[in-house]
């Protein structure tokens, strides 16, 4: 059983490497860098170097800062008083919250790249990672060392070098609980994490505690920062229409960098954008050849955990979606007896953010609910299914009239609205 939506990071507290003391007491092997003629690296805040891209392995170059960067202040001040302390966190938050482009933000921030100079690194770890080896081996690879025998040797490295900091970006991919490896690599991050010259920070759709780092969740974004973004990307005047659509979205921020980016794509106006969003609905946030929304929901479906019961996460998905206020989550296994664990199914939805809680009740991003709506099958091909209760009509009738816009209006018959 899942039981909660936080989960309790597996670390082993008790122990503290002698790597990360103030006075390492003991000696271990030194890594070396892979560039140890390096000089001071010239960067500059906000633009890619070369020292970015060429001392550094590929995959673990700076990604670009976002152009459009509105409504994140707070966080990266936040981020910026931890990191020059060398503090860890951890930013957690629903996949397309924007997670990534805060702490890509913060890595190439003038007061970083003062402190950190080179020692700036981005690790993805939504990669095949199934051991520790595995991880330290990625991880030695993105801050420029050689491969470590084990974490000993690494946090040793680690201690007597620069001050570093560090993104692991999606570490709920490795950190899954059902995820081989995960104990492991916990510790392992957990330790890596109390190095005195380490800040290490981590991104999650699944909302973990890690001892000691601060854990700092990422929220939609604020209405008004989400249309300047919105109009700072595309060039459609402002309208009450436009405003309207993107409050529809819950201002989610992937999802109005996608929709912004298909206007540009395809030179809509205003008429051709509502025009396109009623008659597709989502599908115009996943034409473009890069991430696309379908894309973000379903790398987090993969998860072991979500993974692990079977078909009753997708089905809780699609049935919690054709409700706009949310189901009460004291109801679940009478509104949905057809469900298989449902209670247990949606606690795991939760922990990852495809679902959250307000109120005594299970809701979802309105971008998400439109994807499960429109990818839905109609209950009536599955009259056998049993998935909703007739006692739905009651959790309805809070609600005075339903409005499915975007192009879902061919669900209306599935539901029963009264008032």
């Amino acid at each position: 059983m899942i039981g909660q939506r936080t989960v309790s990071f597996i670390g082993n507290r008790g122990s503290v490497n002698p790597a990360i003391q103030k006075t390492p007491t003991q000696q271990v092997e030194p890594l070396r860098h892979e560039n140890p003629e390096a000089g001071p690296s010239t960067t500059t805040p906000d633009t890619p170097s070369i020292r970015d891209t060429a001392l550094l392995p590929l995959f673990s170059a700076l990604p670009q800062a976002p152009a459009n960067f509105f409504g994140r202040d707070a966080i990266v001040d936040d981020l910026l008083s931890l990191a020059e302390r060398s503090a860890s966190s951890t930013l957690f938050g629903a996949g397309g919250n924007g997670k990534t482009a805060i702490a890509v933000k913060l890595l190439r921030h003038f007061r970083i790249v003062t402190r950190f100079d080179q020692h700036r690194h981005f690790m993805r770890c939504d990669c095949p990672m199934n051991s520790l080896d595995d991880f330290l081996g990625r991880l030695s690879d993105a801050i420029g060392v050689h491969h470590p025998t084990d974490t000993a040797q690494l946090l040793s490295h680690l201690a007597l070098s620069p001050p570093r900091i560090l993104v692991l970006d999606g570490v709920d991919y490795i950190l899954d609980p059902l995820a081989p490896g995960a104990v492991e690599i916990a510790t392992a991050i957990e330790e890596i994490g109390r190095c005195k010259n380490v800040c290490l920070i981590a991104t999650s759709r699944m909302d973990i505690k890690i001892p000691d780092f601060r854990h700092i969740e990422v929220p939609t974004l604020p209405a008004n920062d989400a249309r300047n973004t919105f109009y700072g990307r595309c060039n459609l005047g402002r309208s009450a229409a436009v405003d309207k659509l993107l409050a529809d979205l819950d201002f989610h921020p992937l999802s109005i960098e996608l929709l912004a980016r298909a206007v540009c794509e395809n030179d809509w106006d205003e008429p051709a954008l509502l025009e396109a969003w009623n008659g597709s609905g989502t599908s115009i946030l996943n034409a473009s050849g890069r991430q696309s929304l379908e894309d973000n929901i379903r790398s987090t479906l993969l998860a072991p955990t979500i993974r692990e019961f079977g078909t009753a996460t997708r089905e809780a998905l699609e049935a919690i979606a054709v409700f706009p206020s949310g189901v009460k989550e004291s109801r679940l296994e009478i509104i949905f007896p057809g469900i298989t664990e449902v209670g247990d199914a949606v606690n795991a939805l939760c922990m990852f953010s495809l679902l959250y809680r307000q109120g005594g009740y299970v809701k979802m991003l309105s971008p998400f609910r439109f994807y499960f709506l429109e990818s839905r099958q109609p209950l009536a091909h599955h009259p056998e299914s049993g998935t909703m209760h007739d006692s739905t009509v009651e959790e309805t009738r809070h609600i005075p009239h339903l409005v499915l816009t975007s192009g879902l209006s061919s669900f209306s018959h599935q539901l029963v609205v009264a008032g």
